[in-house]
């Protein structure tokens, strides 16, 4: 298991586009959305993951929740916070 390694890097600079651009290239489905938060759900053998996602950077709590998206993402990818940061940092918007 990894440590929480996002500490390490700027939470701010990854976008709502850009998490939810990850969240589908990796295999995460959307089931529903309100105003500025959306709810994806991951099947992973006989375990299933959710959780809350900000579409708006305004989001009254979007670092906390951002940060509960990538512990997420590394307890069902096994992998580090910061690569995962990285990933999604790299991810290109649309011009």
């Amino acid at each position: 298991m990894f440590s929480n390694d996002y500490k390490y890097y700027n939470i701010d600079a990854l976008s709502p586009y850009k998490v939810v651009t990850y969240l589908e290239k990796h295999g995460w489905n959307k089931v529903r959305e309100a105003e500025d938060i959306s709810v994806w759900i991951y099947d992973k053998h006989d375990s299933k993951f959710g959780m809350f996602v900000p579409t708006s950077d305004d989001f009254v709590d979007y670092r906390q929740r951002t940060i509960e998206v990538l512990e997420t993402i590394q307890q069902v990818e096994d992998r580090s916070t910061f690569e995962i940061c990285k990933e999604i940092q790299d991810i290109h918007l649309p011009s």
